[in-house]
């Protein structure tokens, strides 16, 4: 990457995490994110969720919370993705980093892009169909924006045009995207995102500090990077195999003795 800025603090970023009945990836997310960046803001809004265990989470994080309306049914658009620029557009800074709960951060960045442009890990063809992309898609699990194209996607007013409601003729433009739209009455964050920057003209820029992907299995160590997606899959496998290794110790605890008492017991009747 050719123009970028290898000097910043905490001051410099701001990471917003959206959640919806996802607590336990939550705070383990948040965690994490604290171990490393300390001090810059976090920017926690939950979409309808109305579990009082976030407004918790957010004060021991000393992050900004709020108990949002519920934005990722199709009917809304571009809703939620204009909800998250104005957030963090309320006390702007140089970087907005969007998160997903089971996202991983595991050292700060060692660059950062500058200029107009969002950043993170490129889609060329979708995750199910592989289906080639004319436009890339920069993958939803970590998106980042310069402050130049938060500020100037927010200020178009295309994430809340009604056209955005016609899903088919402007950001699922791929099988996927309208499986999603149709069976599942969802949108896509990341390919509304890709839609409006497309309009815009704003760059697209892939940033190797990050590696995020819409479904597979990412090692808990993140491989080098500095942020990596997802982890429910790896991490419930972890809980499984701890639980089974629990349950082994516990077992081995109960049976063993009997099975240690019974190798010694004369076998038959002595007294016979």
């Amino acid at each position: 990457m050719k123009d970028y800025r290898d000097k910043y603090d905490d001051g410099d970023i701001a990471f917003y995490v959206q959640v919806f009945q996802d607590y336990s990836y939550a705070e383990a997310c948040l965690k994490q994110l604290r171990r490393w960046y300390p001090k810059s803001r976090v920017i926690i809004i939950s979409d309808g969720d109305d579990d009082p265990r976030y407004e918790q989470l957010a004060a021991r994080y000393e992050a900004d919370y709020s108990l949002g309306t519920a934005l990722y049914p199709v009917e809304n658009g571009g809703r939620m993705n204009q909800r998250m620029l104005e957030a963090f557009l309320m006390k702007p800074c140089a970087y907005l980093i969007k998160i997903d709960t089971d996202t991983r951060v595991h050292r700060r960045f060692r660059y950062l892009p500058k200029g107009r442009c969002v950043f993170g890990t490129l889609e060329w063809e979708t995750s199910h169909g592989k289906i080639k992309l004319e436009f890339p898609n920069v993958q939803g699990g970590c998106m980042g924006f310069t402050l130049e194209s938060a500020r100037e996607i927010a200020e178009s007013g295309i994430l809340l045009s009604r056209e955005l409601l016609d899903y088919r003729q402007t950001y699922a433009d791929n099988p996927d995207i309208i499986y999603r739209a149709e069976k599942k009455g969802l949108i896509s964050m990341d390919f509304v995102m890709r839609y409006a920057c497309r309009q815009l003209n704003v760059p697209l820029v892939s940033f190797d500090e990050v590696h995020s992907l819409y479904r597979g299995d990412i090692a808990l160590t993140g491989g080098g990077y500095a942020i990596t997606h997802p982890h429910k899959h790896t991490e419930d496998c972890t809980y499984r195999n701890q639980l089974k290794r629990s349950l082994r110790h516990i077992l081995k605890k109960i049976v063993a003795p009997t099975t240690t008492a019974a190798r010694h017991r004369p076998i038959g009747n002595q007294n016979g």
